[in-house]
């Protein structure tokens, strides 16, 4: 099948959609990459084996069982696993599978769908399940089971919060919002046991990444009708992904085990996985303790792991696409004056300013971080807002801030979080103040009063982030810095060049043309310094050497599970202790 257009505009209601599921927030990005480099074989590319690749020497454990969680994954009891209903429940995503799923490259590759097609526009697509996939109580996986479950989200009644996620199916929206009553009218439905139809508002060349992120899993009806909202306990829950919930003791531990029935079983190794729920601020102890076979390692943690021989090779960084920025609002003075704007961009020393993150940060240059798609590596680029504190104090000549003098009050606002946010908040501070005599107040908020004001643009200069929600630049750049956005916007700076760019990618289905055109927007932006680019978010993990298999992207950087690649545990086994 060959992967029909997907256009700029299409690009950007990806994005609209995947923030909406959620994705909005974290991994966008991924998924776009994924999208911008889908080979000639499109959606229908088969699936890598997980089978053991054994090394020298080396044997399988008996037991297979993998201890894996702390440093922030599960600090907290999940609400459910019904991701189906709520996205953000923080359940266990390998109890479920999808259409589609997403391999280590954030590409969307068939799950329980084993063929894809479309008709010539992409408004139409069909899924051909699997006829050997089955729940885990062994009872058959089919077609019927998606269309009940995507109408089940878009059911007003059900209340699902990211229900929105799905508005690219015809009649979606107009259901979930009840301005029509008839589910039957919604474009989902199956023309036998095992096809699926799916029509469209329009054409949706990316319609199968939606199909693979979390928001599209199917739900057991027959559990979710005689259980209601507790069908996803240990007791109740029928799933369909290469794991089954064995045990959920609440806030203590939950226990699965290998899906005997996953149509992949074949090729997942492991028997059972423990995670146990950890509260952040225990960090690394766990794993220190022999409690844990593997966990997400915190800053402290970091550097302990790094300084210690007996531990350095077991910490590993794994891609986590996000990007920490200054947003100078230009309809706030100072920052109402471009040369104000070109000085702090200038002034920021990001090769210093990242040292305070300790390894979860590296210096960015543009919006989008190496090894995914859209990403720039362009010297013209780079100069644009190269650190130059002669140049910045040379931009304030002419301008009543001459010499780094007569600066009004600036406030600095960031939200309060975690992820050394306020660190590298406070080193940006230092810089200003160091080579722009600029003194600001740094403002920490709570997240709601936080994103209420920054809508409404009423913060003077913002440090903040952007976590990729798929990867694709129509994520980075539509969904956050169209000009034309009517709701979600985070600045208010304008510019009908940089948004015919974004046009531009939108509409077009050449991928070469597209990335030209996100290009040219990150320079009209860096240009015209709409925002100011700091830093790259980093992570961290570690596991034990008897740890193998966890998948290595085409940058050859280890790949975690999160809201987009969640194959880690199929592709995992456990080795001989030496």
């Amino acid at each position: 099948m060959n992967t029909p257009r997907v256009s700029d505009r299409q690009l950007a209601l990806l994005e609209h959609r995947l923030a909406a599921g959620g994705l909005g927030r974290r991994d966008f990005l991924r998924i776009a990459a994924g999208l911008a480099t889908m080979s000639a074989a499109g959606f229908n590319a088969r699936s890598v084996s997980a089978a053991p690749k054994l090394g020298p020497g080396e044997k399988l454990a008996r037991e297979q069982h993998l201890r894996w969680g702390g440093g922030g994954n599960w600090q907290q009891d999940p609400a459910s696993h019904d991701f189906n209903k709520d996205l953000y429940c923080t359940g266990v995503p390998a109890l479920f599978a999808g259409l589609m799923r997403f391999n280590a490259d954030f590409q969307a590759v068939p799950d329980i769908a084993e063929k894809i097609s479309t008709n010539a526009d992409g408004s139409v697509w069909t899924f051909v399940v699997r006829k050997d996939s089955r729940w885990s109580d062994n009872g058959p996986c089919t077609a019927r089971d998606f269309e009940w479950s995507w109408k089940r989200q878009l059911d007003p009644a059900t209340a699902a919060p990211y229900a929105s996620f799905l508005y690219d199916i015809k009649n979606g929206e107009a259901f979930n919002k009840k301005q029509i009553t008839d589910a039957r009218e919604v474009g989902v439905r199956t023309k036998d046991d095992w096809t699926l139809e799916v029509t469209l508002e329009g054409p949706r060349g990316y319609f199968p990444v939606l199909a693979a992120y979390l928001a599209a899993f199917p739900a057991h009806r027959a559990a979710v009708e005689k259980y209601g909202d507790k069908w996803t306990e240990a007791a109740n829950i029928v799933s369909n992904g290469a794991f089954a919930l064995e045990a959920w003791e609440h806030n203590k531990f939950m226990v699965l085990r290998k899906n005997k029935h996953y149509w992949r079983a074949k090729d997942t190794t492991l028997e059972k996985v423990t995670i146990p729920i950890i509260p952040i601020a225990a960090g690394a102890i766990p794993y220190d303790n022999n409690e844990l076979d593997m966990t997400l390692l915190q800053v402290a943690d970091l550097r302990r792991f790094q300084s210690n021989p007996k531990t350095e090779k077991e910490a590993f960084r794994f891609p986590y696409p996000g990007t920490w920025y200054l947003l100078p609002q230009v309809t706030k003075p100072p920052f109402d004056n471009i040369k104000v704007r070109r000085a702090v961009a200038h002034a920021v020393d990001r090769e210093n300013v990242v040292k305070v993150s300790q390894g979860f940060a590296i210096p960015a240059h543009s919006m989008i971080p190496p090894g995914f798609p859209g990403a720039v590596d362009d010297p013209k680029i780079r100069a644009i807002q190269k650190f130059d504190p002669k140049l910045a104090m040379a931009q304030l000549k002419g301008t009543p801030f001459d010499g780094g003098r007569n600066w009004p009050r600036i406030v600095l606002s960031m939200r309060d979080e975690a992820l050394g946010a306020k660190s590298l908040a406070e080193a940006v501070q230092a810089v200003l103040l160091e080579h722009l005599n600029m003194k600001t107040e740094l403002e920490v908020l709570e997240q709601r009063v936080f994103r209420e004001r920054l809508w409404k643009q009423d913060l003077q200069f913002v440090w903040i982030r952007w976590f990729m929600d798929y990867p694709d630049p129509h994520n980075e750049y539509f969904d956050t810095f169209y000009g034309k956005k009517t709701t979600g916007k985070r600045q208010a700076w304008v510019n009908d060049a940089f948004d015919k760019e974004l046009e531009g990618g939108r509409d077009t289905r050449d991928q070469k043309k597209r990335l030209a055109h996100y290009a040219k927007a990150e320079e009209l932006m860096q240009t015209d310094v709409g925002y100011v680019p700091v830093a790259w978010v980093s992570r961290w993990a570690a596991a034990k050497n008897h740890v193998r298999g966890v998948e290595k992207n085409k940058q050859g950087e280890f790949v975690i599970d999160g809201n987009i690649y969640r194959d880690m545990l199929s592709n995992i086994y456990i080795t001989e202790k030496a």
